[in-house]
């Protein structure tokens, strides 16, 4: 609650829009004779200063670097590094598929083991060391990621693709 009283003192104008709303959508693949759905329940859609922020609240510690991505292929091959930035890009495809999206969009995680960094945005970079990320999801952000969405659900579905237990 601080946090938003903050926010609000420092002249951010906040509208809440949805809270713990359920999403639902489905995924077009043509190599599937079967139909492919994907769900989930966003914590919090809220419009700031304008822009449309879609957030994910964590119990526990979530940095900047875990919400970041530099190759779309990466996004499914490391769970632990990419799950958030799945995650919200998940949420976001959804909203976008009901729609109930207006471009660009934010979409990130507010972790309440790090609530002194507040909205941790999601972003995509050029080169892994730069400080320089694009954080607006727009319609060319959402494309990258259904296709590799795409391609992980064709995987798993896969029969000859055995799956891998994740070491803990």
């Amino acid at each position: 609650l601080d946090l938003e009283s903050n926010r609000i003192k420092k002249g951010e104008e906040i509208k809440i829009l949805k809270i713990e709303k359920n999403l639902k959508s489905k995924i077009d693949i043509p190599e599937l004779n079967f139909p492919v759905y994907i769900k989930g329940k966003v914590d919090r859609v809220e419009n700031c200063n304008g822009i449309t922020r879609i957030i994910d609240y964590k119990t526990g510690k979530v940095t900047q670097d875990k919400i970041e991505i530099v190759d779309w292929a990466d996004l499914a091959s490391d769970y632990d590094k990419y799950s958030k930035s799945f995650q919200v890009l998940a949420y976001t495809k959804m909203m976008q598929d009901q729609n109930s999206l207006d471009f660009p969009v934010e979409a990130g995680i507010i972790s309440f083991k790090n609530l002194k960094s507040g909205f941790l945005k999601f972003g995509k970079k050029d080169k892994p060391r730069t400080k320089n990320k694009e954080t607006a999801i727009n319609r060319e952000i959402l494309e990258a990621f259904e296709v590799e969405l795409k391609k992980l659900i064709i995987e798993i579905c896969d029969p000859e693709i055995p799956f891998k237990e994740k070491e803990i």
